[in-house]
């Protein structure tokens, strides 16, 4: 993984914690919340291409 797909895959974590694992929930939770993020943070997800963004939500969803 890169490290813009782990800056991805901590922030739906924060968003799965706050929804018991949903993953759908999650999503929306970022959405939501993705203004609240630091620069460095955004940047680094805006970075990302939506394959690079989809093979982090496949390994979060399917192990």
């Amino acid at each position: 993984m890169t490290h813009e797909q782990i800056e991805y895959r901590k922030y739906i974590m924060q968003g799965m914690a706050s929804y018991g694992g949903d993953v759908a929930q999650a999503l929306v939770w970022c959405g939501n919340h993705f203004i609240k993020l630091s620069d460095s943070q955004r940047n680094a997800i805006n970075k990302l291409s939506a394959k690079e963004r989809n093979q982090v939500i496949h390994e979060l969803t399917m192990g």
